[in-house]
């Protein structure tokens, strides 16, 4: 009886001295990190610790900061003094003491511009960026999918991008001190979605097409003035390489070109590029069956070899060879009427449809 409880006692001993060893030693696990800012605004200043961020403190109005419950070992400071400068200190933490670092000068930051787009014209804006290991996280895109990330001070970072209806999108880049790094990234909508932009809507300047995909228009109203809606696309509206005036003038935006065959037309200007930034999506672009050649828009020479061959669409005809012996490239004789192939309405010249028939898509033609 009296070993049972002389066991009882030891073992009761034996527990209470460690549970009041691991209650002695807790203190030792963490430290505390102090020190001071040279430049400092109380406003934004902050200090964090690099891998834990929400382990952080603000500065008092003399710039001191005083970092508490960092584990003990090696650790490093991510340090934001101004908006315009920041810094990383790397500390050694002694566990249950206090450390106290060198007077912190912060250097020029550095700062991520993110320009974010969808790949199909989807809306990015909400989507939530954040910078791994740093107190930037859950930074919101604007309407345009643009974001300033900083100030951060230079180094190699990993950002990650979450929205509704994306994929989770990680990845690094680095900056330097005083940089201000352009980061253009593209995101891929989750394969699943049927009915994408029902989801997540549209960029600026696009609206949701039947089918959930984001388009430029799906009627005339949707486009600017003196435009049209065509294969979802804004173009200009009117006939093209149109006969000059009487005194060789045209309309605003044309110039009277010769061709070749002795004629002169009215020639839409265009440039071979769109300025997505100031959302011109429709400017200076060419008319459906046209493309811009030379800042000039012409017929697409894959289909018509010159402005006369856009009369020929339609002529009758009993084989291919008279289609393209009238100028139309490729051209095809279907029921008894010059077309040419194509595989979507963009293809085709003026009010033509590219439409399926038992000889493939072809642009459609109206009697003459």
């Amino acid at each position: 009886m009296h070993s049972r409880l002389h066991i009882t006692l030891g073992t009761a001993l034996l527990l209470c001295t460690g549970a009041c060893g691991n209650l002695e030693n807790a203190p030792l696990r963490v430290g505390t990190i102090q020190g001071q800012l040279s430049e400092f605004d109380p406003a934004v200043a902050m200090v964090a610790l690099v891998a834990d961020p929400e382990v952080r403190t603000t500065v008092d109005s003399a710039g001191r900061f005083k970092l508490e419950d960092v584990p003990s070992g090696a650790a490093e400071l991510f340090i934001v003094a101004t908006s315009e400068k920041a810094a990383r200190v790397a500390v050694k933490v002694s566990g249950g003491k206090a450390v106290d670092v060198a007077r912190v000068e912060a250097r020029s930051a550095g700062f991520f511009e993110m320009r974010v787009k969808a790949t199909h014209g989807e809306r990015v804006a909400g989507v939530q960026v954040s910078v791994q290991d740093t107190p930037f996280g859950r930074l919101i895109l604007d309407g345009a999918g643009r974001l300033r990330v900083g100030p951060l001070p230079d180094g190699c970072y990993a950002l990650t991008l979450a929205g509704s209806g994306f994929p989770t999108l990680t990845t690094e880049a680095c900056v330097g001190s005083g940089e201000k790094k352009e980061l253009k990234l593209e995101l891929v909508p989750n394969a699943g979605i049927v009915n994408r932009c029902g989801l997540t809507g549209c960029a600026d300047g696009l609206v949701c097409a039947p089918g959930g995909r984001c388009v430029e228009c799906v009627q005339d109203a949707q486009c600017g003035e003196g435009m049209m809606c065509k294969g979802f696309r804004c173009g200009a509206a009117g006939p093209s390489c149109s006969a000059c005036g009487t005194n060789g003038s045209c309309d605003k935006g044309a110039t009277c070109q010769p061709f070749s065959d002795g004629s002169q037309v009215c020639v839409k200007e265009c440039t071979e590029t769109v300025n997505e930034d100031a959302q011109d999506f429709a400017a200076n672009r060419c008319e459906a069956g046209f493309t811009c050649q030379r800042g000039s828009c012409l017929p697409d020479p894959s289909r018509f070899v010159g402005c006369g061959a856009l009369e020929r669409l339609g002529d009758e005809c009993t084989d291919d060879a008279r289609c393209q012996k009238l100028g139309l490239a490729k051209g095809v004789c279907v029921e008894g009427r010059c077309t040419v192939p194509c595989t979507e309405d963009l293809e085709c010249p003026d009010v033509s449809h590219c439409q399926d028939t038992r000889f493939g898509r072809v642009c459609s033609v109206l009697p003459r």
